[in-house]
């Protein structure tokens, strides 16, 4: 059959249909506003899956009290930053990827749904609106959020008070479960252990990847107090996991001696830490060395620092440094930095705090969340 003959015969299948009839065939919620994100269109799945009717949505704002969208975090989307429509319309751009947010439906209740948006536009080509199309994701949430609170114990560590050292977290990963992994556990009175690791790719894939870690943490504590030793440890175990598929991703471990501020590290491949200190923020010597599970046999290299009272390591992951800002660059160990010399505003460099990071990030970022998995932990050595 001709390329003619087959668009023939597809226009009296299209014969008498608009665009709110295609639209109302889907089995995907979808909605159409103007500039103002005043809704003009809702369509059938749209009143199925939110309760919702047309005609209680038509001529309102979607941010009208309807979805009140929010990401898996709670942060609000309905504003301008942050929703996913509103970037579509003023960039003129589609999403990308599908996004995974938590919409609002009549009764009040929350249903997780995975959004695609898209400028509309006029024949002359101007952008005159937008359309949101939403796929229900409940059923599939349920075992997402299953494999959420398995994770959540995976990375619980809680570490006993003590006056000479401090430590703050941040872990934040990019879908319901993520890659990254830490711990940090008390080893003897005076000496802590503390594991960073970013395993490859993201979901649950990942997130298995890091249950794992948690396994081989507990079977090895008896090499904690060595770095050398525990990371090669890990690496040969994990390179008879990933034989063949490249290797299975990234890590830095440090042990720290609190009562004489010694840090001892090594990095499998992964990011240096930034030492902050009063006099100024450097990145932390030493070699950085093949990343876990990349070769079968590698002896790991240790660094040691000595610590001054008052004096911080941020240990990272990639999702910290790999962050597109609106300008088109990445903002890079150096815009990590001079991130966190913002934070402090004057007051003692190592004073600054992760969380506030973390929206420091997210406000350099062009899009609406963190592309990557991200962890950050501070040690700050107090006396």
């Amino acid at each position: 059959m001709t390329e003619h003959a087959t668009m023939t015969h597809a226009v009296p299948i299209l014969a008498g249909l608009d665009a709110p009839d295609l639209l109302n065939l889907l089995a995907d919620g979808a909605y159409i506003t103007d500039l103002d994100r005043n809704i003009a269109f809702w369509n059938q799945a749209a009143e199925r899956i939110t309760g919702w009717t047309a005609g209680e949505v038509v001529g309102r704002p979607c941010r009208d009290n309807i979805l009140v969208h929010v990401d898996k975090d709670g942060h609000a989307l309905c504003g301008q930053d942050h929703c996913p429509l509103y970037r579509s319309i003023v960039t003129g751009q589609p999403s990308p990827a599908p996004l995974l947010v938590f919409a609002q439906d009549k009764q009040r209740q929350r249903i997780p749904v995975e959004v695609m948006v898209s400028p509309v536009r006029n024949r002359a080509g101007e952008v005159v609106g937008g359309i949101e199309v939403f796929r229900d994701l409940t059923e599939f949430m349920q075992d997402q959020l299953r494999a959420q609170r398995i994770q959540a114990q995976a990375v619980t560590c809680p570490v006993p008070a003590d006056d000479r050292v401090a430590f703050e977290t941040c872990y934040q990963p990019c879908d319901i479960v993520g890659g990254d992994f830490y711990q940090i556990e008390a080893t003897e009175p005076d000496r802590y252990a503390v594991l960073v690791a970013d395993a490859m790719g993201h979901g649950v894939a990942a997130a298995l990847s890091t249950s794992y870690l948690r396994s081989l943490w507990n079977e090895h504590k008896a090499v904690l107090r060595s770095p050398g030793q525990f990371v090669a440890t890990l690496n040969n175990r994990l390179h008879a996991l990933t034989s063949g598929e490249g290797y299975f991703g990234t890590a830095i471990f440090a042990t720290y001696n609190a009562a004489t501020g010694e840090l001892t590290c090594v990095r499998a491949g992964h990011p240096a830490p930034l030492w902050l200190r009063r006099d100024g923020t450097s990145l932390m010597p030493g070699t950085r060395n093949p990343p876990l599970g990349m070769l079968p046999v590698v002896q790991y290299e240790e660094t040691e620092i000595q610590l001054a009272p008052g004096d911080a390591i941020l240990f990272f992951t990639d999702g910290a440094t790999e962050i597109g800002g609106s300008d088109g660059g990445v903002l890079g160990t150096d815009g990590l930095d001079r991130l966190v010399r913002l934070s402090t505003r004057g007051s003692e460099l190592p004073s600054f705090r992760v969380d506030r990071l973390e929206q420091q990030l997210l406000q350099f970022s062009s899009r609406i969340h963190l592309m990557d998995d991200l962890t950050l932990v501070k040690l700050q050595r107090l006396r």
